[in-house]
């Protein structure tokens, strides 16, 4: 018993280290005060000394696995995406490719790269193989195939240009004794080289798209190959001679390939999302398995053969486990990447997965069967463009990529009826009514549909619009009106006294694509703004032009009124600007924007305007143009951002499924926390995240948050997260101890309860 304690004890206290190494090697106190509150909480690690210790932030996971139920060790250090990764014939270390330029070499006991980055210096490295023996390597890179011989960890090996294809190298691949290389490449050609010197074998030809992926049979008799033309074809390892005709019927381009490690399976994968099955004597596709929802980059069989991983764009890896042959595999999602997973590798004794993502990190799993994975909470499956909150602030109304639109509770997230369907194409707005009862959404796919916000149903037929997409929709505050700006440079008006069978009105000109449309607080104007720049300005009964447009610097993507109505906000792809637009007069231009702005609006006492900028949500004085806050947490381009009603929180959604909810009650602590031992200073308005660090805007260090959950961080001023993961981070009962006062976090031992014994 004690032997097994001490065991487990080590592996946890190992895999507790190497998760948490960036925090602990910079600085010690975050041991305490960072690692220990994200590590699991069923490791004996957490479990000894996370009583012994008092004033430490409170962390709980939705829809995400605890940091090291399953994953081991998140590897950073790449500075853009990672392509490839494989493990070395012995399991200690591992080799990636990223678009970089680079080949990093990590050991899989501590996460240290044992060597200094090798720089390819031919551009994106595509595929990395370690040959069986360990001592060769090869890489597929934007300008060839390289090999390093005698592969060794003393310092940098030569790598050996092997000349020949006149394409980018997609995939590299050694036979099972490491005699052959073999190379797939986007000139449409595979070439076979002697592994031991680099020189070329064969050219292999037949196919008539790019070669995306090379394997060889375990027995070393067969060379598959897989490429854009939808094909896979089978040739003699030796000789590379035909085996027989292509395999047909893969639905999409051919990306990945493996055998089974008894060489009776081969499984591929596509560009729409599928895995098909193939027997190796008879070749016959057996089944064909769904679950991804894009494209899978990677399968690779587990060493026993009993399972099988794929990675997809989808941002997730999917471990199978395979039944006879006449079953279909189950599977198990692994989440936890932020991009696309380009690559995923078993190590040699199965017992782990490594998966290499567009997020530039790779992360270590453990290859457990499956059973204590979370499920990810209910969420839009692609780029949220349009949120909105209801009248009295209870519900959240999004509109997708996905073609959906979806109700939340504005409280907790749930939702609140399964997702309303309808659209054939992405959904660019939603809008709802004044009176709390209508939503409209506009649609790519040219028709605005209208839904009961109580019941979720849709209410009669969609309304066909203009011949271009539907990029912004509007309700006159009575709710008479509807309005909407189409890509085809018009804005058209429907009278909505039938909601059943709303009539059109009139059809207004534009000059250009027509982003955003509002109609001013009293219900007179009607505003739109288009990608030339101009701001037009009707009286909205009538259709009838009330001034000339007001001219911007550019493109104009939203557009909002004030309470008052006498100015108008309008957020483009170069400045933010405000008009009185009694006059006619520009006003002045707001500053600090990080890119361009996708969405503005006043707050519903006229004292801030909110707009999104790059990944940010920024708040200004309306009356001075000062910045008030920056709102960091979204991890990738935010493209609407809107005020409550009740002016006490603001809306936004962001390209990577999330929606987020910031607190911003005027003079509450969120928005001018300087107490350091509150949560909401902790991470207050104005922090940085950066390389994981949270700093405040003195540059001090706050905290750190392991890889895997800084893109679904939900902590104040932000409240509440809506998306696939939540990571709640809040302050414990007895409050936090950072800063100079870290030390107080350790409590005396004997005024805790008693710790696991030994």
């Amino acid at each position: 018993m004690k032997k097994s304690f001490i065991a487990r004890f080590l592996r946890d206290a190992n895999s507790f280290v190497a998760s948490s190494r960036d925090a602990i090697e910079l600085i010690a106190p975050h041991i305490y005060l960072s690692a220990l509150p994200f590590a699991a909480q069923d490791s004996l690690v957490y479990q000894i000394f996370n009583p012994l210790c008092t004033g430490l932030v409170s962390v709980k996971t939705l829809g995400i696995d605890r940091h090291g139920d399953r994953l081991a060790m998140t590897l950073t250090g790449h500075g853009d995406q990672v392509y490839s990764v494989v493990y070395s014939p012995d399991g200690s270390h591992l080799a990636s490719g990223s678009k970089d330029g680079t080949v990093r070499i990590w050991d899989t006991r501590t996460g240290e790269e044992v060597l200094n980055s090798l720089q390819s210096g031919y551009g994106t490295v595509n595929s990395v193989a370690f040959a069986p023996s360990g001592k060769n390597m090869a890489f597929g890179t934007d300008g060839g195939v390289y090999m390093w011989t005698d592969f060794n960890l003393a310092g940098h090996p030569a790598a050996q240009h092997l000349d020949g294809h006149s394409g980018g190298v997609s995939s590299v691949s050694f036979s099972k004794n490491g005699s052959i290389l073999a190379s797939g490449s986007e000139d449409m050609t595979i070439r076979l080289w002697k592994a031991a010197t680099g020189e070329k074998i064969a050219v292999l030809k037949g196919h008539v798209g790019e070669v995306n992926a090379v394997a060889f049979s375990p027995n070393c008799e067969t060379l598959a190959s897989g490429s854009s033309d939808e094909s896979i074809r089978l040739w003699r390892a030796l000789t590379g001679e035909p085996v027989r005709p292509p395999l047909d019927g893969h639905e999409g381009m051919t990306i990945s390939i493996d055998f089974s490690p008894d060489g009776k399976m081969l499984a591929s994968s596509s560009s729409k999302g599928t895995i098909v099955m193939w027997e190796c004597q008879s070749w016959n596709a057996i089944q064909t398995l769904s679950g991804h929802v894009d494209w899978v980059w990677s399968v690779r069989f587990s060493p026993d053969g009993r399972s099988f991983l794929s990675a997809s764009e989808d941002k997730s890896v999917r471990l199978w486990t395979m039944q006879d042959a006449t079953e279909k595999p189950s599977s198990a999602v692994i989440p936890g990447h932020s991009g696309r997973i380009r690559s995923a590798a078993f190590s040699p004794d199965g017992q782990y997965i490594a998966s290499a993502s567009d997020d530039n990190t790779i992360r270590i799993w453990g290859a457990g069967n499956g059973e204590k994975e979370a499920q990810p909470l209910p969420a839009h499956d692609g780029a949220v463009h349009s949120a909105v909150i209801s009248s009295d602030c209870s519900l959240i109304v999004s509109g997708s990529h996905d073609n959906s639109v979806r109700v939340w509770s504005a409280s907790n997230g749930e939702p609140k009826y399964p997702p309303l369907l309808g659209h054939t194409d992405v959904v660019h707005s939603v809008t709802l009514s004044i009176d709390g009862n209508l939503i409209a959404s506009a649609s790519a796919d040219c028709t605005i549909r209208l839904w009961n916000i109580h019941s979720g149903e849709i209410i009669g037929e969609p309304i066909q619009s203009q011949q271009g997409a539907i990029c912004s929709v509007a309700f006159s505050p009575d709710t008479r009106l509807l309005a909407a700006g189409s890509a085809d440079g018009t804005v058209r008006t429907w009278d909505l006294t039938t909601t059943e069978k709303p009539s059109i009105l009139r059809t207004l000109r534009c000059g250009a694509r027509v982003s955003s449309v509002t109609f001013s607080p009293n219900g007179w104007l009607l505003a739109a703004g288009d990608d030339s720049g101009l701001i037009h300005l009707w009286q909205a009964a009538a259709g009838q032009p009330v001034s000339e447009p007001l001219q911007a610097d550019n493109s104009v993507y939203s557009i909002a009124f004030s309470p008052s109505g006498m100015y108008i906000v309008a957020a483009g792809s170069t400045t933010i600007g405000i008009w009185d637009v009694t006059v006619g007069q520009h006003i002045f231009v707001l500053g600090g924007l990080d890119s361009y702005a996708n969405s503005v609006q006043f707050s519903p006492d006229g004292r801030l305007i909110c707009a999104c900028s790059g990944s940010a949500v920024l708040l200004w004085e309306a009356a001075t143009g000062t910045i008030a806050a920056k709102l960091y947490g979204h991890r990738d381009t935010v493209q609407s951002a809107v005020f409550a009603p009740d002016g006490q929180s603001i809306v936004s959604c962001a390209d990577n499924g999330t929606i987020r909810v910031w607190d911003v009650k005027p003079g509450s602590s969120s928005l001018s926390a300087n107490n350091e031992d509150a949560i909401s200073a902790l991470l207050s308005t104005d922090f940085h995240l950066t390389r994981g660090w949270v700093l405040n805007q003195s540059a001090k260090v706050l905290l750190w948050v392991p890889e895997e959950y800084r893109a679904y961080l939900q902590a104040p001023p932000c409240r509440l997260l809506i998306g696939p993961r939540r990571v709640i981070v809040t302050a414990g009962a007895d409050g936090l101890h950072s800063g100079t006062n870290w030390s107080k976090c350790w409590r005396n031992p004997t005024s805790t309860t008693t710790s696991p014994t030994i």
